[in-house]
């Protein structure tokens, strides 16, 4: 498995950022990069949208409403794998609290 992968953390990172920085034409004022709990408050509300979104056709799809089956198979994948990113960010943040609690100055 390589880095240059499309699904490779360090891309993922690095689009990110790209998003956030906007399409690199001329600067027309100062560019305000968003803080950490910025970028991570964003992907929260992303994750919790594609949830909302699974469970919306998830419903009309138990309610009888035209639904095709592959677009709520794939909302539902898209949740949770969102939710997989979140729970991993979450991990590596507690590990990486409890590594500098345990620094000793």
């Amino acid at each position: 498995m390589g880095i240059s992968g499309p699904s490779s953390p360090i891309n993922s990172v690095n689009s990110i950022f790209r998003d956030s920085l906007g399409s690199g034409k001329a600067l027309e004022g100062p560019v305000k990069n968003p803080s950490f709990a910025e970028i991570i408050n964003q992907k929260l509300e992303e994750a919790n949208a594609l949830q909302k979104e699974a469970d919306r056709l998830t419903e009309d799809f138990i309610l009888g409403k035209p639904v095709e089956i592959h677009q709520m198979l794939i909302a539902a994948e898209k949740a949770e794998l969102a939710l997989r990113q979140t729970v991993a960010v979450r991990d590596k943040l507690i590990e990486a609290y409890k590594q500098i609690a345990n620094m000793q100055i």
